[in-house]
């Protein structure tokens, strides 16, 4: 992991930068290839390169079938009437892109343009390779072209506005499938009214939802992949508790991963919110417009703030 303690705000040349966060990322692949050797230390066949598309295959031989499709679940829109998905696209449009620029704090940047503000979150997750998202409001992201431009066309466009924080480094697109504006893409918030549906060769088989395919968080608050593993964990927690008794054991999964999920999804919204209306603060001055963007999900209150770092709030 790459850890950091560092928030760093930068708007109109101006900085400030508030300590006591505590932050760790790494790499997707190097996680997923921790995940895959433990899973093979006990014995579990892993199989690659298969396109699912549908539970069809497992769950005739299956006690449980646990769908982890991520956020455009085949599995999910298949049996929506059982999980009955709520999707709401959010206003900003984004691209996940990576830099050679190694950030050491948690580096927010805002940059205005005729047509409106951008903004970029950018943190570093392993020894040479940062993250570097750029986000703006749909109506800027039309006003500025972007939708007509092609896939390098529209990263250097990105170089260009936020040089003064990329410092001569490139940005980087991992998306080589995805041509032209695809890349930008709004964020769709999903919650699931239920978890578990049953169904399938075998009626009696449960096809749980675990991760993306059950509930999205904006990328903002950091919690994705975090929700994703803590799913897993509640999952396993819950069939110890009872043993014998899988109904009684997702029952308790979705119960308890429900609220957890709908606390980091509402403190997700209000940090979705914040972002889709800076304007609204950049008149303020440099202090209050970091105060206000440090306690965006109300996550983070004054006293918490004030402990996490009393030299800059005083």
């Amino acid at each position: 992991f790459n850890h950091w303690d560092d928030i760093e705000v930068n708007i109109r040349g101006h900085k400030i930068r508030s300590g006591g966060h505590g932050f760790c990322g790494i790499g997707r692949r190097r996680l997923l290839n921790i995940l895959q050797e433990r899973c093979e230390g006990l014995g579990v066949r892993l199989v690659f390169e298969t396109d699912v598309q549908s539970e069809d295959a497992y769950a005739a031989e299956a006690d449980l079938v646990i769908a982890s499709d991520g956020l455009n679940s085949r599995i999910r829109t298949r049996h929506a009437e059982t999980y009955r998905p709520d999707i709401d696209l959010r206003d900003c449009r984004f691209v996940w892109l990576g830099t050679r620029k190694l950030f050491e704090a948690f580096t927010f940047a805002f940059e205005e343009t005729e047509w409106g503000w951008f903004q970029a979150h950018a943190y570093r997750f392993d020894d040479d390779t940062s993250t570097f998202i750029v986000e703006t409001p749909e109506r800027v992201w039309r006003a500025a072209g972007i939708e007509a431009m092609e896939k390098e066309e529209s990263i250097a466009f990105c170089e260009r506005l936020f040089a003064a924080h990329l410092d001569g480094h490139r940005l980087m697109s991992n998306a080589a499938h995805l041509r032209g504006s695809a890349q930008w893409i709004r964020f769709p918030r999903v919650v699931c009214r239920t978890w578990v549906h049953r169904g399938g060769p075998r009626a009696t088989t449960p096809i749980v939802l675990m991760g993306d395919a059950a509930h999205t968080a904006h990328f903002s608050v950091g919690s994705g992949t975090k929700l994703a593993v803590e799913d897993a964990i509640e999952l396993a927690r819950s069939m110890a508790k009872h043993p014998g008794d899988l109904d009684g054991a997702l029952a308790d999964y979705e119960a308890v991963r429900s609220v957890e999920v709908l606390k980091i999804q509402n403190a997700a919204r209000n940090s979705t919110e914040w972002f889709e209306n800076v304007p609204r603060y950049t008149g303020m001055e440099i202090e209050q417009f970091a105060y206000s963007l440090l306690t965006r999900s109300q996550r983070i209150s004054h006293e918490n703030l004030r402990l996490r770092d009393t030299q800059w709030l005083g």
